[in-house]
């Protein structure tokens, strides 16, 4: 057996494997005894088949399948003995026929594969300075977010009677013996502020009750002949026409008034938990904006970093290997021989791309392949329980944010399932490396404060990030 390497770029190796009938016969002749025993035949005992029978029908099929093992072990064995670092698996070179005068025992045969190689990557200490920026709450932003909160802490939001200037949450059915269907025939629930109500009556009527108190109205009393109003409360369909005269049966479900907290020593302690004046409760205001503001300015930081950091390693790539490889994955081609080569496919992103998203993908991968050396030269791993933290954390920003409590579901349990589709777990695993990497970096760089007007830093925030919020 031999195997000759050619290096088509610094990147990329041809290796041609030369297989004499002396390398594969062996383990040809071994593959028809396991046949022989396993074949059931027509007028044969099991194991008994006439060993020309067997060669005769599944010689040529037994010499391709052991040919196609033994040049994956050595073609796997050449590139670890010469410290062969390749993305994917190889491929076989396009256009070359191993088989030019057909398959037949006896005979030597050549088989060619390309190679795509990593790049070195040596990483060099990362000492930088970097600007954190340090925006500064004004007047307008510390009256603006107190506002908010005199809206949010207002007591009276949710009286017990209605008065002019409060909106009125009513649940509406079709009245018996209307002839309803769709969208109108079912019961919903409309928002209607009390001094928009068009007929005088309706409005008398719905003034000083509580929850609870019922009724009859029509579209038309409720507005009017405002159509889009009509759509809106009753929640109709596109296209959807109801006949203003219609009539509804309403129940009082709940009342909103606006207003605002009073500006005393009961709402602070509402805000902050603890008792206070005012000009405490400005100054925590104001320390409360910076913190929020601080967190910005740190992510806006560390990718600033990051940037910085990936910058310095430009790095070649097998290009027109990768291509390749990137378009036969994705038509899902079978190579005939596949090759288990080191964890190297972890990125979490699509690596089936092609044409036009090459670069993108490119792009990714150089930073991957610097991510991996320095998580490496720093002795982080990431084990399964940090996977598992890292989709718990996930999930429970996801039920938070309907309100849902972690303490409610088995958060360890979800978390699980969730990792068992591959795309969920490419994804936590990818963002769980870039943070170690971030960290990393972070206790390596010195940062001198800017100050900085909010707007104008908020602007480039959201350049950055609210494309991916």
């Amino acid at each position: 057996m031999n195997i000759s390497q050619e290096f088509l770029s610094p990147l990329e190796v041809r290796l041609t494997l030369t297989l004499s009938p002396e390398d594969y016969r062996p383990q040809v002749e071994k593959g028809l005894k396991e046949v022989r025993k396993k074949i059931k035949m027509p007028g044969f005992r099991p194991g008994m088949v006439p060993d020309g029978l067997i060669r005769k029908q599944y010689g040529l099929s037994v010499l391709q399948e052991e040919m196609g093992r033994l040049v994956n072990d050595h073609l796997m064995d050449f590139a670890r003995h010469n410290g062969m670092d390749f993305f994917g698996q190889p491929l076989p070179v396009v256009g070359h026929e191993p088989f030019p005068n057909g398959l037949e025992d006896g005979m030597s045969f050549d088989f060619q594969y390309d190679l795509g190689l990593r790049p070195k990557v040596d990483l060099v200490p990362f000492r930088h300075t970097f600007e954190k920026a340090e925006p500064k709450p004004g007047t307008a932003e510390i009256n603006d977010l107190i506002e908010q909160w005199r809206n949010r802490y207002f007591e009276d939001a949710y009286p017990e009677t209605s008065e002019a200037g409060d909106r009125l949450f009513l649940r509406v059915t079709p009245a018996e013996g209307q002839d309803l269907s769709g969208q109108s025939a079912r019961k919903g629930v409309t928002l209607v502020a009390l001094d928009e109500i068009e007929d005088e009556g309706l409005r008398a009527d719905l003034t000083g009750k509580g929850k609870g108190f019922t009724g009859t109205l029509t579209p038309y009393a409720m507005y009017g002949n405002r159509t889009e109003s009509i759509t809106k409360g009753f929640k109709l369909n596109e296209g959807e026409h109801l006949d203003p005269a219609i009539r509804f049966d309403f129940e009082v479900s709940n009342i909103l008034r606006e207003g605002k907290a009073e500006l005393n020593e009961a709402f602070f302690a509402k805000v902050f938990s603890s008792t206070m004046d005012e000009a405490e409760f400005r100054s925590r205001t104001e320390e409360f904006i910076k913190a929020g503001w601080d967190q910005e300015a740190e992510q806006l930081l560390r990718f600033r970093m990051m940037e910085k950091f990936f910058d310095e390693y430009p790095m070649n790539l097998p290009d027109a290997f990768l291509r390749r490889l990137i378009k036969d994955d994705k038509q899902g081609c079978d190579h005939s021989h596949h090759h288990d080569h080191a964890d190297h496919d972890h990125s979490g992103h699509d690596h089936q791309s092609s044409g036009t998203q090459y670069e993108a993908f490119a792009k990714q991968l150089r930073r991957d392949l610097v991510i991996d050396v320095l998580l490496k030269n720093n002795r982080v791993e990431i084990t399964r329980e940090d996977l598992l933290q890292e989709a718990e954390e996930r999930l429970f920003r996801q039920f938070s944010s309907y309100g849902i409590s972690p303490e409610q579901i088995p958060l360890r349990k979800y978390a699980e399932d969730y990792l068992r589709k591959e795309p969920n777990e490419s994804s936590v695993y990818y963002n769980l490396k870039y943070r170690k990497a971030e960290d990393i970096l972070r206790g390596q760089i010195q940062t001198i404060p800017a100050s900085v007007d909010y707007s104008i830093f908020k602007a480039e925030w959201d350049e950055i990030f609210a494309s991916q919020s």
